[in-house]
């Protein structure tokens, strides 16, 4: 950087432009990092951060050092300011740093071990919970959200945990969920934006003398002498004077009117706070959130805190068969990674929006599931059980030892994908009630969706990424179906078409010998005993044989009489009852005499509860760095469910007494 050619003006100018250079670094308000890895790399910025402030110093010190008196008082004023803008500037650029620091997941748990956690009461008293009153019960919840990314809850809560069952958690999961999604929201807040750091004294100091010093610098520029000045420098210089004087009046007013400053200052030692507070502030707030444009086109200003309810879709059998791809997404795929692309065709063109029939029934499921592996406990012993330091880990036991979860988990949703499909299409004719139609959509949605999970986000399901194990699959489908398409009736749909050449084959033996017991299959580490007949299908694909047993399985309790129909006592199916409990309690139910569409509504029933199963063990075993980087994309339903699952940990539910 040389000054050495330049005029006193341009000086100036140059020191002018030095402050503006770091706030631009700082960044805006709601985004310091775009992925979770820019956290925990943030200790290597100290380095960049000190030298580019340095080169902004040097700027100032080389103006400030060759200044004269005939400057005059308005570029001694100009001058004066550009200083203390620059001072701010540093600020809001270490502000930034440390923010991005104290996201790193494992330096908030070492903070939060000691941060001492205060009592409010935001939960009581809860008739309707409207989003606004959801974000602030959110605030007092959150530390269970915080605890469970960072893997440590604080036993010593002042909470009243039977206070929060009786606010929230008797009007069901639809209150609960409502504060979850507002939680995640939060928990995005201190992951990527400054929230940590703009909601303290120091950030609000910066946010309230930010406005102040750069409209006084726009208007001692406008009074500065320019003529020796370029004209384009000129309205450079403007520009970046007027959208600083917009910007700090924008995240003044949004520190201003935002829950978390509420709640800073509802947690302050002034009692007067706590009684006056309240009410000017929520006048305030509207009257500000009317100032907003968006306030046109959304009425709710908690909108963006609630998660979409987009959710990914990929069926295999439909993904063999057909070839639906959009001519836009084949150039997407030229140009973009297969990651990149994957999630761009099965999420954003195909996924679809969730709908409240389909919400219903899922969350009814999950809330009944929560019944049965957290019930409510007496308050003596709910505060013996909190105070152990493994209450978290007992609570995770519960879980499983409810749920009955085994860790062959990609594996079992693939087997289980299968057998949904194919009896689907097979048993298609005795679906004819409309409700049994809304369970079968229902139960195809989660399907597909979990498969979804294995195909493109395999990091947000438990366990290793086994893609080759979902590769292998598809890869044996689309080969079986390339080889047998001739023998296809067109009068039948591919899908029911290849689900009939799936079922034969399983009929065929095959040509593999199993001489060792103990050999192994490639992508299976579970299987290393004999099967009890090895088929053409078996041959093909472990996976696609064992779906297709499964279905059968289900095809012929559905279409034999009890009486008639005897379980198989083969390796199969005793693998069956331990992978997929809940869809096995099928075999208990003694309906010989019931009519079919009785019969086929049970069954549904259970394919339901276990996909539900399914969704929530892979919720509740996901990294947390996983549901933290995906909180970065627009979030996950399994992080939704997650946080759900936290809470009635915590707080039990009752199931007498709490309705679904």
């Amino acid at each position: 950087m040389s000054l050495s050619h330049t005029t006193q003006q341009q000086q100036q100018q140059l020191a002018l432009w030095a402050p503006f250079l770091l706030l631009h670094l700082a960044g805006p308000d709601n985004i310091t990092a775009y992925s979770l890895e820019d956290t925990v790399l943030a200790g290597r910025q100290v380095l960049t951060v000190a030298v580019q402030i340095v080169g902004a110093a040097y700027v100032l010190y080389k103006q400030i050092y060759s200044s004269t008196a005939g400057a005059g008082s308005a570029g001694d004023a100009l001058m004066c300011v550009s200083v203390v803008l620059f001072i701010v500037g540093v600020a809001k650029y270490v502000e930034r740093a440390l923010a991005m620091r104290q996201a790193d997941l494992g330096n908030m748990r070492s903070s939060s071990k000691k941060s001492k956690l205060e009592r409010r009461r935001f939960f009581s008293d809860v008739r309707e919970l409207g989003n606004e009153h959801a974000l602030l019960v959110a605030h007092d919840l959150l530390y269970i959200t915080k605890g469970a990314f960072v893997d440590h809850l604080d036993d010593g809560h002042p909470l009243d945990r039977e206070a929060v069952r009786s606010g929230i958690f008797r009007h069901g999961w639809k209150e609960m969920l409502k504060v979850v999604d507002m939680e995640l929201s939060l928990m995005y807040d201190i992951l990527y934006t400054k929230a940590a750091v703009v909601h303290t004294w120091f950030g609000y100091g910066i946010r309230a003398l930010s406005p102040v010093i750069s409209v006084t610098m726009l208007l001692l520029f406008w009074l500065h002498g320019k003529d020796q000045q370029r004209r384009a420098d000129v309205f450079i210089t403007y520009i970046l004077m007027a959208s600083t004087v917009f910007l700090d009046i924008r995240w003044l007013l949004r520190a201003v009117v935002s829950t978390w400053t509420y709640v800073f200052l509802i947690d302050r030692p002034c009692c007067w706070l706590h009684h006056r507070l309240p009410a000017r502030w929520r006048v305030l707030r509207r009257f500000v959130l009317s100032l907003d444009p968006c306030r046109l086109l959304v009425k709710e200003p908690t909108w963006y805190r609630m998660w979409s309810g987009t959710i990914g879709q990929y069926n295999l059998l439909h993904e063999c068969t057909h070839n639906t791809t959009s001519m836009f997404s084949s150039l997407v795929k030229k140009v973009a990674s297969d990651d990149h692309w994957m999630e761009y065709e099965y999420h954003y063109s195909r996924g679809i929006h969730i709908s409240e029939v389909i919400k219903e029934k899922l969350f009814d499921c999950i809330w009944k599931y929560m019944k049965i592996a957290y019930p409510a406990v007496p308050e003596k012993e709910g505060k013996m059980k909190g105070a152990s330091c493994s209450a978290s880990v007992e609570g995770v036991r519960e879980l499983e030892e409810a749920l009955d979860f085994l860790p062959e988990f990609q594996e079992s949703i693939l087997i289980l994908h299968i057998a949904t499909d194919v009896f689907y299409l097979c048993a298609e004719s005795d679906q004819n009630a409309a409700s049994s139609k809304q369970l079968v959509k229902a139960i195809k949605t989660l399907s597909d969706y979990m498969v979804f999970l294995v195909a493109v986000r395999p990091g947000m399901l438990p366990g290793l990424k086994l893609r080759s194990l979902y590769e292998a699959t598809q890869f044996a489908l689309e080969k079986i179906w390339s080889d047998k398409i001739s023998s296809c009736n067109s009068t039948r749909t591919r899908e029911r078409c290849l689900a009939n050449i799936l079922r034969a084959m399983e009929e065929e033996e095959g040509e593999t010998v199993v001489k060792n017991s103990n050999s192994w299959r490639r992508g299976y580490r579970t299987r290393n005993w004999k099967p009890d007949f090895i088929s053409k299908l078996y041959d093909s694909s472990i996976i696609l044989s064992d779906g297709i047993k499964l279905a059968e399985l289900m095809l012929r309790w559905l279409r034999t009489g009890y009486r008639d129909f005897r379980i198989p006592h083969t390796k199969s199916e005793k693998r069956f009852k331990q992978m997929f409990p809940e869809l096995m309690k099928i075999m208990q139910y003694k309906m010989y005499n019931y009519p079919t569409d009785d019969k086929m509504r049970k069954l549904l029933e259970c394919f339901f509860a276990e996909w539900v199963r399914l969704l929530i063990n892979a919720s509740v075993k996901c990294t947390r760095d996983s549901h933290a980087k995906q909180l970065s994309r627009g979030g996950e339903l399994t992080s939704v469910i997650w946080i759900l699952v936290e809470h009635a940990g915590i707080f039990r539910v009752d199931r007498g007494r709490f309705v679904a």
